[in-house]
């Protein structure tokens, strides 16, 4: 039996919450930057709720979380509300073309006449979100009005949808509370502030487990690794057509680091290539083992070797 089923159980919440992401209709929005949905038949069938549960079931098992959700609408979910400044807002993050157009048209307003053209334009439209005053407003107060709008379409229009979400994350032990309560540490959980990983950062998730100093076995091995390291020179400087993160993938099932970071470092172990025959490098995610051919010496050799092992595996789940 695999260790714990780590490596699979990594993979799965990886995949799920992808899946969250993309298959219940509950966001919209370029990947990576989403808001929630108006959307009223995945609120009756409780999708939200769904996704909020799912969601902390993957925080609670050490995994992944959504990593999705625009950072602005992150925090008023947490009630911080009052402190965001909303002024370099990405308009694009904004589904509806119409709406940012609109929104574009109040930014740019600099002078009276181009404030009564919005009014007698907009004037309606702007008091449906929940801005009665635009009528009587002065141009000083367009800055605030166009935040507002802002928060109406990110937040207060769907907060049944956020709600019915945080009533799932809440049906696992409260989790919402704790989120809210820790929000900055829970950041990189549901919104895409991590980092790509580094070379740097790879080789500290490894230990290598060398054979006996002054073995040929071990002379073998340091060519095997001299390689290694540029391979992965390689990938940082976006030479090949493999990322850290697929590594990461490869070795270990998930494409981040965990939040409470992997039971124990990885290893890289080695093995000897067979005769008249050729052994493509294999891991072992449950493990946290990458096994590695022993006296390559060509970077070729190398590379189409992991290319051909990350790229053709099949994965889980694809059986």
């Amino acid at each position: 039996m695999a260790e714990d089923y780590g490596g699979p159980r990594r993979e799965f919440f990886r995949i799920l919450m992808s899946e969250v992401q993309s298959s219940l209709g509950i966001f919209e929005g370029k990947p990576g930057n989403v808001l929630f949905s108006y959307n009223q038949d995945a609120l009756q069938q409780n999708k939200f709720y769904t996704a909020g549960k799912l969601t902390a079931w993957s925080i609670l098992h050490n995994g992944p979380g959504i990593k999705c959700l625009n950072h602005h609408l992150f925090e008023m979910m947490c009630g911080r509300s009052q402190t965001i400044d909303l002024s370099t807002f990405e308009l694009e993050t904004l589904h509806d073309t119409d709406i940012q157009h609109r929104l574009e048209k109040i930014l740019q307003c600099k002078t009276t006449a181009e404030m009564l053209e919005v009014k007698m334009e907009l004037g309606d439209w702007i008091a449906e979100c929940g801005i009665p005053n635009i009528y009587s407003a002065s141009l000083a107060d367009f800055p605030a009005i166009y935040q507002q709008i802002i928060t109406h379409y990110m937040y207060h229009r769907v907060s049944s949808m956020i709600q019915q979400f945080i009533a799932g994350m809440n049906a696992c032990g409260n989790m919402w509370q704790v989120v809210q309560r820790n929000w900055e540490t829970f950041a990189p959980l549901f919104t895409h502030t991590s980092k790509k990983l580094s070379r740097n950062d790879v080789r500290g998730l490894f230990d290598i487990k060398w054979s006996l100093q002054g073995s040929n076995k071990r002379d073998q091995e340091e060519d095997t690794i001299f390689l290694w390291e540029w391979w992965l020179m390689s990938i940082e400087n976006n030479e090949l057509d493999v990322t850290l993160e697929d590594l990461l993938i490869f070795v270990t099932g998930a494409d981040s680091v965990p939040p409470l970071g992997f039971p124990h470092n990885c290893e890289i172990q080695f093995y000897d290539q067979e005769p008249g025959s050729q052994r493509f490098p294999f891991s072992s995610t449950c493990a946290l083992i990458l096994h590695l051919p022993r006296g390559i010496t060509e970077e070729a050799i190398f590379k189409d070797l992991m290319q051909m092992s990350i790229k053709g595996s099949v994965g889980f789940g694809k059986v």
